[in-house]
């Protein structure tokens, strides 16, 4: 049996151990974001943070740990870590993302209300004012002519049945 370490070497590890649960609930919170969350990913996302983790925690304890053995407090700090994240970090993050989204799209919204826009809205409009014409073009020719539009509904009074 190992003796147990001292208690610098414990909270060493468990502080090492605290910063790479983050770094993975933000890995898994990034990986969330790029490709999406629906059910399946989600699952796929869990398994393959708990995959890592253990990979990370094993890798930890061989390389860096002061015991050289994994131990029970290393993968709780891990897991409190992912869960801080989770909990605490991810929200300021999410949040700050979203102004900083807001602050760099803004300029592309204010050129789309003040440029794009009105543009659009004068463009629609021409249409609209084309095809007007074209329609009273047509009744126009249709009414020189003596025939009648093919788009006209037929009287309900004279329609036949065979």
């Amino acid at each position: 049996m190992v003796p147990s370490p001292p208690l610098w070497a414990v909270l060493g590890d468990v502080l090492l151990c605290l910063g790479a649960g983050l770094l993975l609930g933000a890995v898994r919170d990034g990986a969330t974001l790029a490709f999406g969350s629906g059910p399946v990913r989600c699952f796929v996302w869990d398994v393959l943070a708990f995959a890592a983790a253990a990979f990370v925690c094993c890798g930890f304890a061989a390389g860096a740990s002061a015991t050289g053995a994994a131990r029970w407090y290393m993968a709780a700090a891990m897991g409190l870590g992912a869960l801080c994240w989770r909990w605490c970090v991810s929200h300021a993050v999410h949040r700050a993302l979203r102004g900083t989204v807001f602050v760099l799209v803004w300029p592309l919204r204010f050129a789309a209300d003040y440029a794009v826009h009105p543009f659009k809205q004068w463009l629609l409009a021409r249409i609209r004012k084309i095809r007007h014409a074209r329609r009273h073009n047509a009744q126009d020719s249709c009414k020189k002519s003596g025939k009648k539009p093919k788009n006209v509904l037929q009287n309900k009074h004279t329609i036949l049945y065979n």
